[in-house]
């Protein structure tokens, strides 16, 4: 989908599918994109998100009621990037439903039993919360190439041992890339001519 028209939208998506399928839905949402402003941009959506759904306690009931810890919001909140303090809300209770916004070094690098920003008892912890029972969402996913590949090995790899929470990719592009990887096109969604004619 183009630039502008509200990609990081699938976070408002992925929590009220959390709200309605608890047992369907991965409780953790990861969004990873290459650039620091796009993180920034998109934790600020996400603490936007967060504040309206404290303020409806119905909903806020709900998604409380999934966590093993009691905590002041029901919804974790974690930006991991460089030069920015993680605040650990996200890996404290494995069952809180959590969105954790970052660069791919940070993300990566955590998927792969080596981030650097923890120390080596903490990171297997770490690969687990990030790679079991989360969606990925991998936001300009043309620009790195690489870490779609070390995604799609993972998700190709927990289903041949039959994983039962599975970690899930959503790949987001403004810009499919040509040549080189085949893809199939029945998952893409782009806007149509009668999209485009519409003012």
């Amino acid at each position: 989908l183009p630039t502008g028209l509200g990609k990081t939208s699938v976070v408002a998506v992925w929590l009220t599918a959390l709200l309605t399928h608890p047992d369907k839905v991965p409780r953790r949402l990861v969004y990873v994109v290459n650039r620091r402003t796009v993180v920034d941009q998109t934790t600020a959506e996400v603490v936007r998100i967060r504040e309206r759904l404290n303020a409806a306690p119905v909903l806020a009931a709900k998604l409380s009621a999934l966590c093993a810890i009691p905590a002041d919001s029901p919804l974790a909140l974690s930006t991991l990037r460089g030069q920015l303090a993680d605040n650990r809300e996200w890996c404290s209770d494995p069952a809180r439903p959590a969105v954790i916004v970052g660069t791919v070094d940070m993300i990566g690098s955590g998927l792969l039993f080596s981030r650097y920003t923890c120390g080596f008892k903490t990171r297997p912890h770490h690969a687990a919360l990030l790679g079991q029972d989360a969606l990925l969402v991998h936001d300009e996913a043309h620009l790195e190439p690489a870490f779609q590949k070390l995604l799609d090995s993972i998700v190709a790899e927990q289903k041949r041992c039959g994983e039962s929470r599975p970690l899930r990719v959503m790949k987001l592009s403004a810009t499919s890339r040509n040549g080189g990887e085949a893809e199939n096109t029945a998952d893409i969604l782009r806007l149509t001519a009668e999209d485009e004619a519409n003012e």
